[in-house]
């Protein structure tokens, strides 16, 4: 016998409006679900073109960066050749005699020290002008095929110095500049300088 005691009397107008409801809720669940899905795949969509846009906004910064150091270097280039120029035109404004017979252009130099074997087996602490090898004269030694003795050479970065010395290595466009100790001589080793050439007058 079945037990009717807990049984719900539904009227067949509200049983079909919950047939109906619940076929509404199962369409809008449907529904969601779609919609979930189309937001899971603009968001995918979404992370890709970000990820492509930060990868393309990292290359634009890090190329931003290379052409600021290519910038800051060439500025730095700029100012030594600018430093370097004003040099120039420095040494041949306070040349003594700067004429037709001045000349400037790029030297290999090096340095030497007196009495020392090393540099020559005639380094005897004289000149070949026989001039005393004392570093405060600023003495260069100078190939006197191209450069007369007497003449003064100013060396870029260094000054004037006056050519009173030759050595059997100082051919062409050398020069060797006298200096105090083995230890200066031996930091400078060798070095490009743009060399300005005034010959001694006979005025």
């Amino acid at each position: 016998m079945k037990d009717w005691e807990n049984a719900i009397v539904v009227e067949p107008r509200q049983l079909q409006q919950l047939k109906d409801d619940n076929v509404k809720l199962r369409s809008a669940s449907r529904l969601q679900r779609l919609l979930l899905c189309a937001m899971m795949v603009a968001s995918v969509v979404g992370v890709l073109a970000l990820s492509r846009q930060s990868s393309g906004l990292t290359r634009l910064s890090r190329e931003t960066r290379e052409w600021r150091r290519r910038a800051e270097r060439s500025n730095v280039a700029l100012a030594a050749l600018a430093k370097s120029h004003e040099n120039i035109l420095a040494a041949t404004e306070q040349a003594p005699s700067v004429g037709s017979k001045s000349w400037g252009r790029r030297f290999t130099v090096t340095k030497y020290i007196p009495r020392s074997e090393a540099y020559g087996k005639f380094n005897d602490g004289i000149t070949t002008t026989l001039w005393k090898a004392d570093p405060k004269f600023r003495i260069v030694a100078v190939d006197p095929k191209l450069i007369p003795y007497g003449s003064l050479v100013w060396v870029e970065g260094l000054g004037w110095y006056t050519a009173q010395d030759c050595g059997s290595a100082i051919k062409g466009f050398r020069l060797d500049l006298l200096t105090a100790t083995e230890h200066d001589a031996m930091t400078f080793g060798k070095q490009n300088r743009f060399v300005i050439v005034v010959p001694q007058t006979n005025a």
